[in-house]
């Protein structure tokens, strides 16, 4: 595994809590990578020798202080890479990538632009639980885990999360060391499945996605700082050994999707045709334009098919817009 860091020099990086995570789970071995340090040694990330990548916290979220401008141009560059080790059977695993404790739009973007929306301004929301997905409680990699899941930080609470110095006293007030999560996702594209919300269970805080062979696990948790043994195991041992289980998972999922398209367009269909034919009996009374028509009486259920079309349409667009306003 590869663990992609600000710093391979620790008093020089934030602070890595998978290092302690991965050293417990027996049989796996892993490597601190630094994406910078790579470039200005002119040594290419071959990210094809790994089975899983996990992105640290932070290591994206265009900090200037610890180059994670950089790190997010490096990454860019090469994206196409991680694309293929992807599609080939790997896991890419992100954790958190806030600015000031608030999601970064342009972390998530670099890798899935226009897939995904996280919680902006200046609402600071964190919990130290997050509760499963009910709907999805069959996903292999939920297997296990219990409905509601706390945060178990081992350490001090004055523990430093950052080298000394370096970063803001608004980032140290603001760290609440045993928070699993900072932010959620507002919206996010076909073929995401969310599998952890916040602990009000109004947004996702962690959706995965298959792709070609292998899996991306995106979240706004602090995945490793949490201490969740059964949770950390699953999303890095798990997501490869029921890695056939979880393709047929999202497949399943993604056929249910489009039956429900079909059964929605089904259902609109057999409205409008059902209106047709009471205005063409004369058993539905009305006083429209060339109502005695067989062509007016087809326009008019045209036209009632598209209005609740349009009606279902705005109403998911009226819930989203009310979610996103929520959380400004």
């Amino acid at each position: 595994m590869a663990v992609i860091v600000d710093d391979l020099d620790p008093d020089r990086r934030r602070r890595c809590f998978w290092e302690e995570q991965l050293s417990g789970l027996s049989g796996v071995e892993f490597q601190l990578v630094s994406l910078l340090a790579n470039m200005e040694s002119r040594r290419f990330f071959n990210v094809h020798e790994y089975d899983v990548v996990i992105f640290n916290w932070c290591v994206l979220d265009g900090a200037v202080m610890y180059a994670s401008d950089r790190a997010q141009d490096i990454l860019a560059f090469y994206d196409d890479h991680f694309f293929q080790y992807v599609r080939r059977g790997g896991v890419v695993i992100m954790e958190n990538q806030p600015k000031r404790w608030r999601p970064a739009q342009r972390a998530y973007d670099v890798l899935f632009p226009g897939q995904l929306v996280v919680t902006h301004g200046d609402t600071y929301a964190f919990s130290s639980v997050v509760q499963t997905n009910t709907a999805l409680r069959g996903h292999p990699l939920l297997q296990g885990i219990p409905t509601t899941i706390n945060s178990a930080y081992p350490h001090p609470l004055n523990s430093p999360w950052f080298p000394p110095g370096s970063t803001s006293p608004r980032s140290i007030e603001e760290l609440h060391p045993t928070k699993m999560y900072t932010g959620a996702f507002l919206s996010w594209s076909k073929g995401w499945l969310p599998l952890l919300y916040t602990d009000d269970r109004r947004n996702p805080v962690l959706l995965a996605k298959t792709e070609g062979l292998g899996l991306w696990i995106v979240s706004t948790m602090f995945l490793a700082s949490s201490n969740v043994a059964d949770l950390i195991g699953s999303l890095v041992v798990g997501a490869r050994s029921h890695s056939t289980a979880i393709q047929q998972f999202h497949a399943a999922q993604e056929r249910r999707r489009q039956l429900r398209t079909i059964a929605g367009a089904g259902a609109i269909v057999v409205l409008g045709v059902c209106l047709f034919l009471l205005l063409q009996s004369g058993a539905l009374t009305s006083r429209i334009p060339y109502g005695d028509t067989w062509a007016g009486n087809l326009a008019t259920s045209l036209l009632f098919a598209l209005l609740v079309s349009g009606i279902t349409f705005l109403r998911g667009f009226i819930f989203l817009t009310w979610r996103s306003l929520r959380h400004r």
